[in-house]
């Protein structure tokens, strides 16, 4: 019974939402007898001050999941990839561009979106938890925060309008445009932008007017449908690579602003609990897991499969068999498209699944961010102090209305539903003609069209979406930066001057404990 209670559980664990439930650590103080002085105390604090709870260890899998993420974004893989389609088109000229040069590029193009996806899918359910428990552990400090600063004594001698009249600086960059460390990633904002624009999309969509026009004339043969293949497929890997170099630097300015906010909330927690002798534990916060309905179980726990290593299991399998029949149907164009007509059809549901599973997990980090605002302004409401950031303006373009508009059609589960029933209408098609050439480009011809045409429309909303993000966090870290400023200036603080500075602050923090 205790064996089948733990396989059941499992087997149902996948896509299963948690209870987040942390609080921060908390910075416990006391005054030296001799000198009167304050000095970090705790268990928790042993070595050095502790700035978060750290996440669970992730298994080797997932490391090396997130490491492939990160290596693919980076300017090494895109040359790779440019030496790669060089090459390609160089062999393509020389042979006079066979079936197979056009099928090879579309099975390169498929994998890669196939492989992206997957590792995409873990990277945004790891991304999603670790923002859910930094918020949670702000909110947790945030809220003592307040509580000390309620005490009139806590801010008696500040002055409210000279607070508000200070130049705040940081050094984490400007969170509207991702600092661009060379021309690469130059050219990677201009292609981000460019791809996402209405231009492309009525070039994308003039081009499959135009190919469906000469496909009478090219007797609807599987050569016209080779065209449009190779041609989307080109398109999917150049613009993929450039997407993928965006995001990981997104996610770099992310973890700088996350690490710099960090530090910044428990040095004013240090100087709160200094000021005001206090030591009562920061309280726990609880998130609790959204409800979902059946359909949305289903998704996530296919999207958790396709994210962890049964899915890479299951992918390895496969890759093995393709190759081991490779001798047997002697190296042929249809061996070619076996490889490439699975990871399209396999690829196109999991795209889908990553869109939903991205729009739904970021709506909810959109109702958790607006929760830490509201503690933030009821703080500096109670205070005096005019916020010092304010929302990002809204885009109101035609292209961020369509795109906006098509992220939250695939966010419902109706859109997931769309992409398993064309994937099995195109294997009943194909299969009714017994997997021939024809057959398997007719199941990579429309799910292509369909990511190529996905891909332009919803690079926008991804674009305001990680834009958003950046701003939310850099926004936190102004009005963290404003009230330790506010904690320095009151009647029992620290003078606002170089000597006690964020960094010499917590440096001095730390010898006292080490001491």
């Amino acid at each position: 019974m205790a064996f089948g209670y733990k396989l059941w559980n499992a087997l149902s664990s996948p896509g299963r939402h948690h209870k987040v439930e942390c609080s921060a650590p908390t910075q416990f103080v006391t005054k030296s007898k001799t000198e009167g002085s304050f000095q970090v105390v705790g268990e928790e604090l042993p070595h050095n001050i502790k700035l978060y709870n750290p996440e669970e260890r992730k298994p080797l899998g997932g490391r090396i999941f997130d490491g492939i993420t990160q290596y693919a974004g980076s300017r090494i893989a895109f040359v790779v990839t440019l030496m790669l389609l060089a090459a390609w088109a160089v062999v393509g000229a020389v042979l006079g561009a066979p079936e197979t040069w056009q099928i090879v590029m579309q099975d390169a193009s498929s994998i890669q979106c196939y492989v992206s996806d997957s590792l995409l899918m873990r990277q945004q359910q790891n991304y999603t938890y670790k923002l859910l428990t930094i918020i949670s552990q702000l909110r947790s400090r945030v809220a003592t925060v307040d509580r000390i600063f309620r005490n009139p004594q806590a801010h008696q001698g500040a002055d409210a309008q000279q607070i508000s009249n200070m130049i705040i600086k940081d050094d984490v960059g400007d969170a509207v445009k991702l600092p661009s460390e060379n021309l690469f990633d130059r050219v990677c904002n201009f292609a981000s932008m460019a791809v996402g624009s209405i231009a492309s999309l009525a070039i994308y969509w003039g081009g499959i007017i135009a190919w469906i026009g000469v496909g009478h004339s090219l007797e609807f043969s599987d050569l016209w449908q080779l065209y449009i293949n190779t041609g989307v497929a080109v398109e999917l890997t150049f613009t993929s690579m450039f997407l993928q170099n965006t995001r990981r630097r997104h996610m770099e300015y992310l973890e700088k602003c996350l690490k710099r906010i960090m530090e910044t909330d428990v040095e004013l927690e240090l100087l709160l609990r200094e000021q005001a002798d206090d030591n009562e534990p920061n309280p726990t916060v609880c998130i609790d897991p959204p409800q979902v309905s059946r359909a949305i179980r289903a998704i996530d726990y296919y999207g958790d499969v396709i994210g962890t290593g049964i899915g890479a299991f299951i992918s390895v399998c496969v890759f093995i068999t393709w190759i081991a029949i490779g001798n047997m149907m002697e190296w042929s164009s249809d061996w070619w498209l076996i490889i490439g007509t699975y990871t399209g059809l396999v690829g196109f549901v999991d795209g889908f699944v990553l869109r939903n599973v991205y729009f739904r997990q970021d709506e909810m980090l959109d109702e958790q961010f607006n929760i830490l605002v509201d503690s933030d302004e009821r703080l500096y409401q109670y205070l005096n102090i005019p916020l010092p950031t304010k929302p990002l303006e809204e885009d109101h373009s035609v292209i961020t209305r369509i795109s906006n508009w098509m992220g939250r059609v695939c966010a419902m589960p109706i859109a997931v539903l769309f992409s398993v029933i064309v994937v099995l209408a195109l294997i009943a098609v194909a299969s009714a003609m017994k997997w021939n050439q024809t057959g398997q480009l007719l199941c990579n011809t429309p799910t292509m069209i369909i990511e190529g045409f996905l891909l332009i429309v919803l690079i926008q909303a991804h674009n305001m979406s990680n834009t958003k993000r950046r701003v939310q966090l850099h926004d936190i870290l102004i009005r963290r930066l404003q009230l330790l400023q506010f904690a320095k200036m009151s009647k029992n603080g620290y003078p606002v001057d170089e000597k006690h500075s964020h960094e010499n602050y917590t440096h001095e923090c730390i010898q006292e404990k080490r001491s």
